[in-house]
């Protein structure tokens, strides 16, 4: 599946940009996602997640009605949503405040569609997404910025782009392993990235950002394959 338009506010709409639940399903065929970086966990009566889009905007997200216990129960940890983490919603529609509310409503997740919640982890520590486990936007910043990345990496969502050393730019290997023009080393953790040899591979892990990128390229690619 080709990687989608990071950029566009229709792929990815905001919070108070979602179609109304208190309005008729569209017949457009064009999936969005929500990006919600998630920033507390207020479960009360329902599984509850504090979240903010792009734009900072905070809202609840609300998972169906389960028992405080036992093997129904909507493990938030083991499914990855901790703080920092952006969880990625296709479709989601925002259920209206009730008038005098104050607020902008709230999204729903029937237990039937949590199957197709996804998260991208939050950071590893460092490098270009530093911070964003301590609030405000990054986590969604990060999901857009390395996307659309990864976008352009595949020539535009179709084909292969060019590739290189992610230090260098070298096209093969200077370590002399497997010969003169010896294949480049792909990163273990994402196997999206190469480099030429284990100088350039340490400079992109702890100087290039890869250390906080790495997990995103991995989950963007399971996401949208």
């Amino acid at each position: 599946m080709p990687l989608p338009d990071f950029t566009s506010p229709t792929t990815f709409p905001l919070f108070t940009s979602l179609p109304l639940t208190t309005t008729p399903s569209s017949s457009s065929s064009e999936e969005y996602y929500l990006l919600a970086q998630i920033h507390q966990n207020m479960t009360l009566t329902k599984p509850t997640l504090i979240c903010t889009d792009a734009t900072n905007t905070s809202f609840a997200i609300v998972f169906g009605s389960r028992p405080a216990s036992g093997p129904d129960t909507l493990d938030f940890a083991r499914l990855g949503y901790r703080r920092g983490a952006t969880l990625v919603l296709p479709g989601v529609r925002r259920t209206p405040p009730k008038e005098g509310d104050g607020s902008k409503g709230f999204v729903s997740i029937a237990r039937e569609e949590e199957g197709r919640v996804r998260v991208v982890p939050s950071s590893a520590g460092g490098g270009k997404a530093e911070g964003e486990g301590s609030g405000g936007t990054k986590g969604v910043e990060r999901v857009v910025r390395v996307g659309g990345w990864l976008r352009g990496r595949d020539a535009g969502g179709d084909g292969d782009g060019e590739r290189g050393c992610e230090s260098c730019g070298g096209e093969a290997r200077k370590d002399g392993a497997g010969g003169e023009k010896a294949a480049l080393m792909k990163c273990t953790g994402c196997g999206e990235v190469e480099y030429c040899c284990k100088e350039c591979q340490a400079k992109g892990w702890n100087e290039g950002g890869h250390k906080a990128d790495c997990k995103v390229i991995k989950a963007i690619r399971a996401i949208w394959s």
